[in-house]
């Protein structure tokens, strides 16, 4: 026969866990052990009044406030700690003298402290004799936990203001305003939410919009034709600039006596502002205010009102000119009559983000055209004038199809109209949208090409996300070149930093930009027809072309007329001639 001794390095390795973990870990033994039999409330007074720290670690003494494990070992619990939750001791009991990962808050320290805890308590012969416990604190993964619930908030709150834009009709635009209004009231926590308008003439600015927590008093009867020559005009210059205005406190306005007779007339107290604007001109603001307490708004709080300041002042604009347009043409449209509401809407929307006309531009004619799939894809055209002597285009395709493409179209419009305006370069505006965007778009990506167009110089700085080569000839020779750059789409991966590419064509230089869906095809018998194939094809085409107008024809027979191809994504083009 052979004897086994007792592994003690195992249980030294296991007392060197104990004392080296982070999490507080405990042993209470009951001096003399308790009759299992006893009421719960006899239980809880005995249990305090007899249990003695038999083992503990560093963690569990600075846990309550001590330094040395000689401070608390072989004392009674009742002698260092609190009995600060009675409950966790009753449910200890009730629960058979078990807890596992049981989730309390800890109120004694200045900012509340989360802990799992876990207890199991032996009982030999029907009396409870020791207990073993212990506390894993969770605060960090609380607050990360509470940060990222406000993040889903945000986006949920702009995806559904979002939606309302996109869908709502010109004449149905207030509606969709005062929807914004009442969500940013969830997510701002302020007592008022407006929007003022600037009358056409520029003299006035009135409230046209409001909403207001119970028993605030609306600011109707004071905001209405406030005279703008009377108000701060540097103020007025950093909302134009598409800067905010806090004021945390309006009773510190004493250089500025009008300023602060409307706020105490209006009974504001806390105010935060932004700019409505229109191709860089003020329209007017939207704003959050407080009643009586001050005002302590986030960055994330800022942010919103950026994002639905851009949507109110792109509804109050659209809101107009197709209003004015309807009155004059008296026109009435109905797009796919044979399809849900929903996705009609959402498909109308999408086409109206593919620009259609350019204006006279001097040494430059652009064209373009859309051809949309059977589904509601993401394909974009916009076209944005941010100085006198340049132009913006963006060029953009979303990934996916459906509702939600349509709805990030929206919002990667409104991004870029802003962006573009403030942006010095082609890849600074792709990369202010991906810094933006990414924060509330998370299930898509944007493959897109942003040129910024000098027509008289005949020069255009580019850059590429994603987006497929530019193909370019000139209408004498024409040979075929390529514009091109392998960067890869935004929002796909947490960091973008692009770069801008320069050239200066000729008179005569013709450009082609296009999206994947015009040579993504399928064919009938299997395989797909892939860039080079379509590239090689183009060549042929721009050689025997007559003119523009001919070659576009050719390249969309081409893709649905004259071969057994199957298409599966929108399909976009845009022309440049110099």
């Amino acid at each position: 026969m052979s004897s086994r001794k007792p592994d003690f390095g195992r249980f030294q390795h296991l007392e060197s866990f104990i004392h080296l973990s982070k999490d507080a870990i405990w042993c209470y033994e009951l001096d003399v052990p308790m009759p299992i039999s006893l009421s719960t409330e006899e239980q809880m007074e005995y249990i305090w009044n007899h249990s003695i720290v038999k083992e503990c670690n560093l963690a569990m003494v600075k846990l309550y406030g001590y330094s040395k494990l000689e401070e608390v070992s072989g004392k009674f619990v009742k002698d260092i700690v609190s009995l600060e939750s009675v409950y966790l001791l009753r449910k200890f009991i009730e629960n058979s003298y078990l807890l596992e990962d049981f989730e309390y808050k800890q109120q004694n320290s200045i900012l509340p402290k989360v802990f799992l805890l876990n207890t199991h308590g032996q009982v030999v012969d029907g009396h409870l004799i020791r207990i073993w416990g212990q506390q894993i604190e969770i605060s960090n993964i609380k607050e990360s936990e509470t940060k990222l619930s406000g993040l889903l908030q945000f986006s949920q709150i702009v995806t559904e203001i979002s939606k309302m834009f996109v869908h709502t009709k010109a004449e149905f635009v207030s509606e969709a305003i005062q929807f914004a209004l009442e969500e940013l009231g969830k997510y701002a926590k302020a007592d008022r939410i407006f929007v003022a308008e600037i009358s056409s003439d520029k003299q006035f600015l009135s409230v046209s919009h409001e909403s207001l927590s119970l028993g605030i008093p609306s600011l109707f009867g004071v905001g209405t034709k406030l005279p703008i020559a009377k108000m701060n005009p540097e103020r007025l210059g950093v909302l134009a600039g598409d800067g905010v205005i806090y004021i945390p406190d309006t009773t510190a306005l004493h250089d500025e006596p009008w300023h602060l007779q409307l706020f105490k007339s209006a009974e504001v107290r806390s105010i935060l502002v932004i700019g409505l604007r229109d191709e860089g001109n003020l329209i007017g603001i939207l704003g959050v205010t407080t009643y009586k307490n001050l005002g302590n708004w986030t960055d994330e709080t800022k942010q919103m009102l950026g994002l639905i300041a851009g949507f109110v002042s792109q509804g109050l604009v659209r809101a107009k000119n197709e209003i004015k347009l309807m009155k004059k043409e008296k026109i009435l449209q109905r797009f796919y009559s044979d399809v849900k509401e929903d996705m009609a809407l959402a498909k109308m929307t999408q086409e109206a983000w593919v620009a259609k006309d350019f204006g006279v531009i001097p040494n430059l004619k652009i064209e373009s055209r859309f051809l949309p799939y059977d589904e509601i894809g993401g394909d974009l055209i916009l076209y944005e004038k941010p100085t006198s002597d340049c132009i913006d285009i963006f060029f953009g395709d979303i990934s996916g199809h459906g509702i939600s493409s349509a709805l990030v179209s929206g919002i990667a419009a409104v991004s870029f109209k802003k962006h573009s305006q403030q942006e010095s370069s082609p890849a600074a505006i792709l990369n202010a949208m991906h810094k933006e965007l990414k924060t509330i778009i998370f299930k898509h990506h944007i493959s897109a090409l942003v040129l910024r167009i000098y027509p008289l110089e005949r020069r255009i700085a580019f850059s590429f996300a994603g987006h497929p080569p530019v193909v370019f000839w000139n209408e004498n020779n024409r040979v075929m070149k390529f514009v091109k750059d392998e960067m890869y789409p935004i929002l796909l991966l947490d960091d973008w930093n692009g770069k801008n590419i320069e050239r200066t064509f000729e008179p005569g230089d013709r450009l082609l930009l296009y999206s994947d869906g015009i040579y993504e095809l399928e064919e009938e018998s299997g395989g797909y027809i892939g860039l080079d194939v379509f590239l090689q094809e183009l060549s042929e085409m721009i050689s025997l072309a007559e003119d523009t107008d001919s070659l576009i024809k050719k390249m969309i027979a081409n893709c649905l007329v004259e071969k057994d191809w199957i298409i599966h994504d929108d399909i976009a083009v845009l022309f440049l001639e110099f």
